[in-house]
């Protein structure tokens, strides 16, 4: 028989099922049966059914029969829980081959298997614990995978800014570094006047589509705070600030070492309201609290720095004018 594969060509925001089987009249019946509470994708052969899922990869569950040409039930669902382990693997069998179902569910390749002819009730069962199963494991993967980005970013953001030779070039790295990370179209880091003798007075970051603001109006918006805080719109401040560059959210946040402040930062984003997760806020508390210890420690070296300089300056000095007595050397 001919591979073929129906897709609903309309997004509906239903879970997906792929049915296999070279039996047309039960793809029929499985689509009769799913099609008003999920997305039903059918295919007739397992090299079908693996082109769906390459077009197809959030499928939540697979339904296949086992005795098929070419490629047998086992051999597809062992494919599909090595490319796609998410989608929940379901095993429909008229014949009882004990062994091979049984090594199929130890080896978790098969979640459930179904025997013909079938119990409605007990296969709409099955089917929903797949879905929900499947639920289950996209939530732990996202999370996952967002634990180990923030992780990333926390590891590389840290490295890159005790790289930064000088505390210029530091405050210029966390500057770019969360105004890239938390996509903003502004950020801005404004050196407290108690923190260090800088000449320049901010640090600014701009998204490569925002329209350009002068830096002094982006410094203005790094107001003085003792808690990080996340406002929209309605709570902005009214300065004159805020007035030109019209974000829709901002976030300030200090930075703090030994409980001094050092810096505030401030991140804005102009295009659209942000909405600030716990774990970005987390992770942009970590890295803040990063680069305050990493600023701290490279402020002090340089003042450190500088008064070994000055020293030096004064001893030679001070034994130019003891080496001798003429008034015009000294």
């Amino acid at each position: 028989m001919s591979s073929s594969i129906s897709h609903r060509q309309a997004h509906t925001g239903k879970p997906k099922i792929l049915v296999v089987d070279d039996e047309p009249d039960n793809l029929d019946l499985f689509y009769r049966t799913f099609y008003r509470d999920f997305q039903v994708l059918r295919a007739d052969s397992g090299q079908a059914a693996l082109a769906s899922l390459a077009q197809n990869p959030d499928t939540a569950a697979i339904i296949s029969d086992q005795r098929m040409p070419y490629m047998s039930g086992t051999e597809l669902l062992l494919k599909v829980a090595q490319h796609y382990p998410n989608t929940i693997r379901i095993m429909l069998t008229g014949y009882t081959d004990v062994a091979d179902l049984v090594e199929a569910i130890n080896t978790g390749k098969v979640f459930k298997y179904i025997t013909k002819p079938w119990d409605e009730q007990e296969l709409r069962s099955i089917v929903q614990q797949a879905i929900e199963t499947h639920l289950v494991l996209t939530t732990r993967t996202q999370e996952f995978d967002r634990i180990l980005e923030q992780e990333t970013l926390l590891n590389e953001s840290t490295k890159t800014i005790r790289e930064a030779a000088t505390s210029d070039e530091m405050l210029q790295v966390i500057t770019n570094i969360l105004g890239e990370a938390f996509e903003a179209d502004y950020c801005v880091l404004r050196p407290l006047h108690n923190a260090s003798g800088q000449r320049q007075h901010f640090w600014t970051y701009q998204a490569e589509l925002a329209a350009i603001v002068d830096g002094q109006i982006l410094t203005e918006t790094a107001i003085d705070i003792d808690t990080l805080q996340v406002m929209t719109a309605p709570d902005l401040p009214k300065n004159n600030a805020y007035r030109i560059l019209a974000p829709y959210s901002s976030l300030l946040i200090p930075l703090t070492s030994k409980h001094e402040p050092l810096a505030i930062l401030a991140l804005h984003h102009c295009q659209a309201t942000k909405t600030w997760q716990p774990e970005e806020l987390k992770t942009l508390r970590n890295v803040v609290d990063q680069a305050a210890i990493a600023l701290d420690q490279t402020w002090t070296y340089e003042r450190v720095q500088a008064l070994a300089q000055r020293e030096v300056l004064i001893n030679t000095i001070t034994h130019a004018i003891h080496s001798s007595l003429d008034p015009k050397h000294i």
